[in-house]
């Protein structure tokens, strides 16, 4: 990243400067609007630690899916915690669930040495989280079946999103230590689970049960009690949190950049958040069981689970004390008095500078699946430039999204525009 630089980022409550009006190339990171504050800062002066655009463009986009394409060496992550302690545990997951892209552990080291359990968290820790930006846009449509009968069927008009992952470091080339992240306990008025079934807030502090908490247990004390328990069936859930940007904040900015596209469907922002749940059972013939593909389908398909779901509810003795935090943003006392926003990579209005024309672009497109940094360096490029049948194929899409833009599109299939009647009252 570039040297420290304190540039003042616009406004929210106006609106960032819009960069739809000109080229992605000339869009400028540094702003020059005085106040800043879609994290609720207040009057705090906003702190910015890159000032070279150009560094920005390259290195902290997401990078193209074939950069690396022919490459011969194998692969390697290089987000991955290295050093001895990676090397000594020598930790597999059981089981990784596609679908909540859950991690499941079942070890016996786990749930018998704590000291274990713990420096396996600390671990687990500096995994990062992969959050994203999502972008869908849908109508509804009334369809006539072979048997003349109508149907109400949901169409995708563009369904697009960009991963955040590398924006939760200030120096990605060294994953250890250019994050910010930190391993918490849970607080005492938190309502999560606590070795309990259900969620509860500490004893002496609106829970019940077990002696009243002097002070909050820290990530070692919930390894030693986990370990400890003599619960048949328990479970250890950890969690990545992502933390340092207001979503509310940017979810408004992509919700009026569809918008503006003369979109007249049903326009879905969300910023999910991956690889972000760990789970870990107790080594036992139930747990592998319950973990086992195939005997899950075995017991939804004979109606078993009716009996096994509730015996394994309230069987299972649960914690939830224990989670990881990266932080995008954070504020620091700036030596006057005052403090100041210091982001990771980027703010949230810069991150909507860099990407507002590609989305824009993109949803006129009516594109499925992944931008990267490509994207980024073609929102601007025009139609002659490709050359050929595929400057010809360019041109009449965005034809076809100048027309959009004019008339409305997306609607669904029984909304009509309003009608005007002339004539006396």
């Amino acid at each position: 990243m570039g040297k420290p630089d304190f540039l003042p980022p616009p406004s929210p409550a106006a609106g960032p400067a819009s960069p739809l009006a000109e080229g992605a190339a000339s869009i400028s990171l540094s702003t020059t609007s005085n106040t800043f504050s879609p994290a609720n800062l207040g009057n705090h002066r906003q702190t910015y630690f890159d000032d070279d655009p150009t560094e920005l463009a390259t290195d902290d986009l997401p990078p193209l899916y074939d950069e690396h394409e022919n490459d011969a060496v194998p692969f390697i992550d290089p987000l991955a915690p290295t050093g001895p302690a990676a090397s000594i545990l020598n930790l597999e997951p059981f089981k990784r669930d596609p679908r909540s892209d859950t991690v499941y552990y079942l070890d016996s080291r786990l749930d018998s040495d704590p000291k274990y359990l713990n420096d396996a968290l600390v671990h687990l820790s500096q995994l990062p989280p992969r959050p994203f930006a999502q972008i869908r846009g849908t109508h509804t449509e009334t369809r006539r079946k072979s048997d003349d009968k109508t149907e109400q069927v949901t169409v995708v008009d563009f369904d697009i999103e960009i991963e955040l992952t590398h924006l939760l470091y200030h120096n990605i080339r060294d994953p250890t230590n250019g994050a910010w992240r930190q391993l918490h306990s849970v607080g005492n008025l938190e309502k999560v689970r606590r070795g309990t079934v259900f969620t509860t807030r500490a004893p002496g502090f609106g829970g019940s049960g077990g002696a009243i908490e002097s002070g909050e247990p820290t990530v070692e004390e919930w390894c030693h009690r986990f370990c400890a328990s003599r619960a048949g069936l328990k479970n250890m859930a950890f969690e990545r949190r992502v933390t340092g940007w207001d979503w509310d904040y940017l979810k408004k900015q992509l919700e009026r950049l569809v918008h503006d596209t003369n979109y007249r469907g049903h326009t879905s922002i969300t910023f999910p958040v991956r690889n972000s749940r760990v789970e870990i059972y107790n080594a036992c013939r139930v747990n592998q069981m319950r973990l086992t593909k195939w005997i899950e389908v075995m017991f939804m398909l004979t109606l078993m689970f009716l009996i096994a779901w509730p015996y394994l509810f309230f069987r299972t003795k649960r914690w939830e004390t224990v989670y990881a935090e990266w932080s995008m943003s954070r504020d620091e006392p700036d030596g006057t008095g005052c403090v100041e926003r210091r982001y990771a990579s980027m703010s949230e209005a810069q991150w909507y500078q860099m990407w507002a024309r590609a989305i824009q672009k993109a949803v006129l497109e009516r594109r499925q699946g992944h931008l990267d940094q490509g994207d980024v360096e073609r929102a601007d490029q025009p139609a002659d430039q490709a050359g050929g049948f595929a400057g010809m194929v360019q041109a009449g899409v965005e034809a076809m999204g100048v027309v959009n833009r004019s008339f409305g599109w997306g609607g669904d299939s029984g909304s009509q525009p309003r009608r005007f009647k002339f004539g006396r009252r």
